[in-house]
């Protein structure tokens, strides 16, 4: 399904956000998502503040330690995950401008506090303050199997700054 929203950079900037996912949408506690109900495969949209002077595809693994892997993203709600590998994709990120592509992968916990590896694919694009990513990924033993979906997935995200208006709200 073909999932378009409006959501705000930190600083009141908003953006329109678009992506591809084969499953169906659901309201999560952590926002939109499309989730595999079937599987471990799912696609959520996070937004944090950008640091001062990042470009999407340059941002440092320490940014998504603190967001995606925090305490308040949505793989460090049960605890830091730990073993955590980021890398950029240069194919990707080298040949779409205003967007970055990482990968990542990392031991997470259950709310059980059972461990789960899992492999991501981060795609990323900064609106006004805030960096807008599309994380999308699977258990690392279902991620090779479903790799290209994944980075399909991935590659379909688009984040632009929305149109202003003259309309006024009364």
């Amino acid at each position: 399904s073909d999932l378009t929203n409006e959501l705000l950079a930190p600083d009141g900037t908003p953006a329109i956000v678009a992506f591809d996912a084969p499953w169906p949408v659901l309201k999560s506690s952590t926002g939109v998502e499309s989730r595999d109900l079937q599987n471990a495969e799912a696609a959520f949209l996070q937004v944090a503040v950008a640091p001062k002077g990042a470009k999407a595809a340059e941002l440092k693994k320490e940014f998504f330690f603190t967001t995606i892997f925090g305490s308040k993203g949505k793989y460090g709600a049960y605890g830091q995950p730990i073993d955590i590998k980021v890398k950029r994709v240069a194919d990707y990120s080298d040949s779409r401008e205003g967007y970055g592509l990482y990968t990542a992968s990392f031991t997470t916990f259950t709310p059980g506090g059972r461990e789960s590896e899992r492999k991501i694919y981060i795609t990323t694009a900064i609106v006004g303050n805030g960096v807008f990513m599309l994380i999308t990924g699977s258990t690392a033993p279902r991620f090779r199997k479903q790799e290209a979906s994944l980075r399909n997935i991935a590659e379909s995200f688009s984040c632009v700054a929305a149109p202003k208006s003259s309309l006024r709200s009364s």
